[in-house]
């Protein structure tokens, strides 16, 4: 009992809490205080304090900062249900790009498409490339060519009658042949290395069916000729043609590139199409 008379009496005992000016030490300020006053004061102003900062946090902006809320757990939900929405619209609108030229590739390429009539009577033709910017005139090579080309008499795509439609299949680039035309590889095509940039011919007059890009063969360019012959030409860098354009016989309507995730450097990759069923271009034409 003595004990706890001395801890009672320890804490109603009184003290004097003074403050005085240092330089006159004059009193300024006075308070009488028991150690039970202190314990109340401090334990109203941690009170204080705790129920300040739960109320800043709260109802203030920094809620934000310190703990999320709900409704912004909800709207990231929403972001990212727009964005992979986005993403899926994406994928199904190059998917249906592709499926389209799937089946356009197919219907040409199996001669569902209808043959035009073009009339090379008159040497009329139109062309939407510059070709005062252009330069067609042959190469020594290509003149050289021309007269081997000719001497052989390999392939005439113009009928026995009155066609002029211009004699034998031109070279459609003047360049290295990389890989050749292969049935058990699934390569109905020859590849021709060239630099990047170097004009590509059209092999013989006709009519543009198709110009687009695709992610596997980047810009590629067909062409519809008398006869029932298709040529095709992919990879290229830019193309000068466009859907129903008429060319005539070695104009130029593409350049040589490197587009599309199936190539490995510059060149052409050029098929020749008779009656629907791909051929050797090398059984027709001299690279």
């Amino acid at each position: 009992m003595p004990k706890k008379k001395n801890i009672f009496k320890k804490l109603i005992q009184k003290y004097t809490l003074i403050l005085l000016n240092e330089d006159s030490q004059e009193e300024q300020f006075s308070m009488r205080l028991n150690r039970i006053n202190v314990l109340v004061i401090v334990a109203l102003a941690s009170f204080f304090i705790i129920a300040t900062t739960v109320l800043v946090l709260l109802y203030t902006p920094i809620h934000d900062y310190v703990l999320p809320s709900q409704k912004q757990e909800e709207v990231q939900g929403k972001q990212e249900i727009v964005d992979l929405t986005n993403q899926v619209e994406m994928l199904e609108q190059k998917l249906s790009s592709n499926d389209v030229y799937i089946k356009n590739l197919q219907a040409i390429l199996s001669g569902q498409v209808p043959i035009p009539k073009i009339d090379t009577s008159g040497g009329n033709f139109s062309s939407s490339v510059d070709l005062s910017k252009v330069d067609l005139n042959p190469t020594e090579d290509d003149l050289e060519l021309r007269k081997n080309v000719e001497k052989e008499e390999m392939f005439n795509i113009s009928s026995s009658d009155n066609q002029d439609s211009g004699t034998l299949l031109f070279t459609p680039l003047k360049g290295f042949v990389t890989s050749g035309y292969s049935t058990e590889e699934n390569h109905l095509a020859i590849d021709i290395a060239a630099q990047q940039g170097e004009a590509i011919k059209s092999v013989a007059a006709g009519t543009v069916l198709f110009t687009d890009w695709t992610p596997d063969t980047g810009f590629v360019v067909i062409v519809q000729h008398q006869m029932g012959m298709i040529s095709v030409y992919k990879h290229a860098l830019t193309v000068y043609k466009k859907i129903g354009d008429v060319i005539k016989k070695g104009e130029v309507i593409a350049a040589v590139g490197n587009t599309g995730e199936l190539t490995t450097g510059p060149h052409l990759h050029f098929e020749l199409w008779i009656d629907g069923s791909p051929v050797d271009p090398q059984q027709y034409i001299v690279f």
